[in-house]
């Protein structure tokens, strides 16, 4: 009796104890700091590649480095902790990016371009420097060792300085620094999250020529994507040119990788975007093309002939789009696989409702097929042996490598995180499947306090995602975790207009705050019917992004919860369309129009608007940097409720931007996390 009122006053105060059924470790608030992030999977001669990435709460950052996978243990290839993207040689070595100098720290520190590469050769130890270009390098295409195209960023603003100071890098670099105190803009959009100012700033194309750089690009062209052929003759890649306003759409070029003549070899004369290309042959591609840039809805996929400019359709991304859009806080960004080939047909990743599986399209009947049948979340796949190597999400375990074969199979190749399963009390999320008032058939899913009584009910928090077009699925999600481990229940679902259900489902232009408030509302209800841990009259909400929008508009329209968080939200269609980096695009195909031909439905849809009627005591995150959801809209609504006396508070977070939840820094994202679980605690 003892042990159990023990117990129960440890769960009811929140504080951290050992689950008494389990014997595992509670998920501490800094729990995501235990996860090995894999990502950038690579194979070549039979030996796979990958890295992973991992929070270090000693120095504020994050570490990553390249491994190999070797009987089914990672083996470390590099030290340096900062390995992102890499190249597999012909010749089995590797080469990364690494800048060890002090003095060429200095150099970028000040502001100058510098991008140096190592070569890590088996057997030879510790990685040689290998190439250092002038130029803050982006993507880079090897025709050989020393003839290879890359992409870099290219500024008009300090091309000018240079011209003022007759090509002097130290002069024109001293001018730039004395100037730093001014922000100037002259374009739109004029920042970026997580880039920064971007007012006359873009990305051009180069060719190395052993060690001649020639500059392929016109100074206000902006490059995309690159692909080479197979016999490595062609380039293939995306561009836009634009002074003053962005323009929507890009261009598909060609450029012979002997002569360096560009063509424009778009197949379509009116304005379309060009994504995604991948080679069938030399002389033929796959390319992704969308031309309703102010609809909610999918690109269609060509076939297009290199030489005769045939162009036809052989598949549309409705309702399986092209993409991982399951979100977790302990993921990696993880590189975009793109699509596959075999004899039959191509393959691709793709989000439906609450997972992310491989599919299978036949070219000739376009008929679909999953590889993978279960809740599983592949985030990167490449074909390997008779079937695929992955990186996966599967339960309750964090990333790991697994072998899929053909049947749907998925056999592990490593086991980097698997301690965490053994070690911490990770519950799994319980599914609820419901219908909306549209009959469309919904799962939501239900997470219940760590080992909580039954019978008992507990404060519970409903958690909305970003997007909208993004989804939640049941794999690990540390903030959800760390909550249940506090004494909290957590409830999340996918809304109309959420990923994973095709774009009649996705599409809630200009009905932002009606057909998905009701679905959520609902989905409360059922849960609430459905669990009998869930204490009606104790509920919280919160949500980042689109989910701090619906965050905002909940509390403006019901008094039901007692507590929000709003993270990275939007207050106001109005403000927002005209500050943000994707404000004025974004407005016109989600909300429909702008400030001078629909300030009305703007206004109608905007939670800003009805924060008089807000009763619920709410936490408002922002962070300095977030120029997707800028700082503006959190502090409108802050300053509203405070205006009618309800219960608010506004943290603003300096130095991050609209990715605080999932890549900021490590200590931020523990005060972040902080912060809301008291003000749940507060008030629930």
């Amino acid at each position: 009796m003892k042990k159990f009122l023990l117990l129960f006053i440890l769960a009811a105060f929140g504080f951290s104890r050992l689950n008494a059924e389990s014997g595992r470790k509670p998920v501490g608030i800094d729990f995501f700091k235990e996860v090995k992030m894999i990502s950038n999977l690579q194979e070549k001669n039979g030996k796979i590649y990958f890295v992973i990435r991992q929070a270090n709460m000693d120095d504020n950052s994050y570490q990553s480095d390249l491994y190999g996978l070797e009987n089914g243990q990672p083996r470390r290839l590099t030290s340096t902790h900062d390995v992102g993207n890499y190249t597999l040689l012909d010749d089995g070595s590797i080469i990364f990016r690494n800048v060890r100098e002090t003095k060429d720290k200095e150099k970028m520190r000040r502001g100058e371009p510098l991008t140096v590469y190592v070569r890590l050769t088996e057997g030879i130890g510790e990685a040689q420097e290998y190439l250092r270009l002038p130029y803050s390098v982006g993507d880079i295409k090897f025709i050989d060792e020393r003839h290879f195209f890359f992409t870099a960023g290219y500024d008009n603003n300090f091309a000018a300085l240079l011209e003022k100071n007759d090509g002097d890098t130290v002069k024109a670099l001293k001018e730039k620094e004395n100037g730093s105190s001014v922000r100037v803009f002259e374009e739109i959009p004029f920042w970026s999250n997580g880039r920064g100012d971007v007012s006359g700033k873009r990305n051009h194309l180069y060719y190395y020529n052993d060690g001649i750089i020639k500059d392929l690009s016109t100074a206000f062209e902006n490059v995309g994507g690159m692909e080479l052929s197979k016999d490595k003759k062609i380039l293939l890649y995306t561009s836009n040119t634009w002074q003053g306003k962005s323009t929507r759409g890009n261009r598909l070029m060609k450029i012979s990788a002997e002569t360096l003549d560009a063509k424009d070899i778009s197949p379509l004369s009116e304005p379309a975007s060009y994504n995604g290309v991948t080679f069938i042959s030399d002389n033929e591609i796959l390319v992704s093309i969308n031309q309703k840039f102010e609809e909610i809805s999918s690109a269609t996929l060509y076939r297009l002939g290199l030489n005769d400019g045939k162009l036809t359709a052989v598949h549309s991304f409705n309702p399986y789009g092209m993409g991982v859009s399951i979100g977790s806080d302990v993921k990696q960004g993880n590189s975009p696989s793109g699509i596959k080939f075999d004899k039959t047909g191509f393959y691709y990743l793709t989000t439906v409702g609450d997972h992310a599986p491989l599919i299978h399209v036949d070219f000739k009947s376009d008929a679909v097929s999953f590889i993978n049948k279960g809740k599983e979340t592949v985030l990167e796949y490449l074909p390997y042996k008779d079937g695929f190597l992955t990186v996966a999400m599967i339960g309750d375990k964090a990333s790991e490598i697994y072998f899929l074969d053909k049947k749907g199979v998925f056999t592990p190749l490593s086991t980097v995180n698997d301690q965490l399963l053994d070690e911490f009390d990770l519950i799994t999320p319980r599914p609820v499947v419901f219908k909306n008032a549209a009959g469309v058939e919904l799962t939501g899913y239900a997470i219940p306090p760590a080992g909580y009584v039954a019978g008992q009910k507990y404060p519970t928090i409903l958690d909305i995602h970003g997007g909208p077009r993004t989804a939640f699925g049941s794999c690990l999600f540390h903030e959800m975790q760390y909550w249940a481990n506090q004494g909290f229940a957590v409830i999340f679902t996918n809304p109309t207009g959420s990923d994973g259900g095709g774009d009649d489902f996705a599409n809630i232009k200009a009905r932002y705050g009606t057909v998905d408030y009701e679905d959520l509302m609902l989905f409360t209800d059922v849960a609430i019917k459905t669990f009998d841990f869930i204490d009606p009259d104790r509920l919280g909400v919160t949500g980042g992004s689109y989910g701090g929008f619906m965050t905002n508009w909940i509390i403006g329209h019901t008094d039901r919860f007692k507590a929000a968080a709003s993270q990275r939200s939007i207050a106001s269609w109005i403000s927002f369309s005209n500050t943000t980096d994707i404000g004025f695009t974004f407005t016109a195909a989600q909300i429909g129009g702008n400030v001078w031909n629909n300030l009305d439905g703007l206004w109608t849809q905007s939670p800003l608007k009805y924060a008089d009627k807000v009763k619920t005591p709410t936490l408002f995150i922002h962070s300095d940097e977030d120029y997707r959801c800028w700082q503006s809209e959190g502090i409108q609504m802050f300053y509203a409720l405070k205006y009618f006396e309800v219960p608010a508070r506004l943290c603003l977070f300096k130095g991050e931007n609209h990715e605080l939840s999932r890549s900021g820094k490590p200590k931020n994202r523990v005060r972040r996390l902080q912060e809301i679980t008291d003000w749940m605690k507060k008030y629930l």
